[in-house]
């Protein structure tokens, strides 16, 4: 799908007659550390040139959707991310409406933080361990993202929000698999937002929308877009929900102008 795709979605959610909260995720922009392919984890690094640009483009593009609500991992990049991205949604907002927490942190790796990939996968084959033996557990680490979860929708549900914006982490070097299906049974992503998805699907029956093309979003995008929607009972608990976009980066493939900005009138025909 592309860019078009973020607009009609929300607009098809503003339609519906059917209780339902609509939750978009973002990925922060790049830090120098993504480009060298340092682990982060809980290390609070700051976007580079390039992603502060691409969270400019990213929101050119969600300008055009109101948000109710806005939650953010606690560290710099993601918030970094947000101010920039989401600048006019901030300044509508009352306070009680902006969110930081460290519940949407990446993964922590411990003492291999701060390190390139290839240097700690090396490492780990040495020494015959896992990424399992570092840092975070992977229970903790879902737990956490999904307690997170669990607050945004109890306050959407409570305050009678429609819409909801999430800046969290990617780790997308950690993926394992081209085939996303597959790795959603195996749960191999270490990415708070593609583990999100994977515990939402695995043990809260969300589904995957056959319309995401699979194949080749093994690599979670810097300011890419995933769009959940979530569908509400008449008593306010959670009838289903559905995956309806994943790692949707087309805003940054958009011409710009001399000043790094999008032309209006292109975003304006989303």
């Amino acid at each position: 799908m592309k860019v078009q795709a973020i607009h009609s979605l929300a607009a098809e959610v503003d339609k519906s007659h059917q209780p339902k909260v609509q939750v978009f995720i973002v990925r922060h922009g790049q830090t120098s550390e993504n480009a060298l392919r340092i682990i982060q984890g809980h290390l609070n690094t700051n976007l580079n040139e390039e992603g502060i640009r691409q969270a400019k483009l990213c929101g050119k593009v969600l300008s055009k959707i109101s948000f109710d609500t806005i939650w953010s991992s606690d560290l710099n990049r993601c918030i970094q991310t947000r101010d920039t991205a989401l600048q006019s949604h901030l300044e509508r907002l009352p306070d009680s409406r902006i969110h930081t927490t460290e519940l949407l942190r990446e993964r922590g790796f411990g003492d291999v933080e701060g390190y390139d990939y290839q240097t700690v996968v090396r490492t780990l084959r040495q020494r015959k361990l896992t990424w399992e033996s570092v840092g975070e557990s992977t229970q903790a680490f879902q737990k956490r993202l999904l307690k997170a979860w669990d607050e945004v929708i109890s306050e959407a549900r409570m305050d009678d929000v429609k819409r909801v914006i999430i800046v969290s982490h990617g780790g997308s070097i950690f993926c394992c698999s081209t085939v996303w299906r597959k790795a959603i049974d195996f749960g191999l992503f270490l990415g708070a937002i593609s583990s999100l998805i994977h515990i939402l699907i695995k043990r809260r029956g969300f589904v995957l929308s056959d319309q995401i093309n699979t194949g080749v979003i093994n690599n979670l995008l810097n300011t890419s877009i995933t769009i959940v929607n979530v569908t509400l009972k008449s008593d306010g608990s959670v009838l289903d929900g559905e995956v309806v976009e994943f790692n949707n980066a087309y805003h940054l493939k958009l011409p710009e102008t001399e000043d790094g900005s999008i032309e209006e009138e292109i975003v304006d025909n989303f």
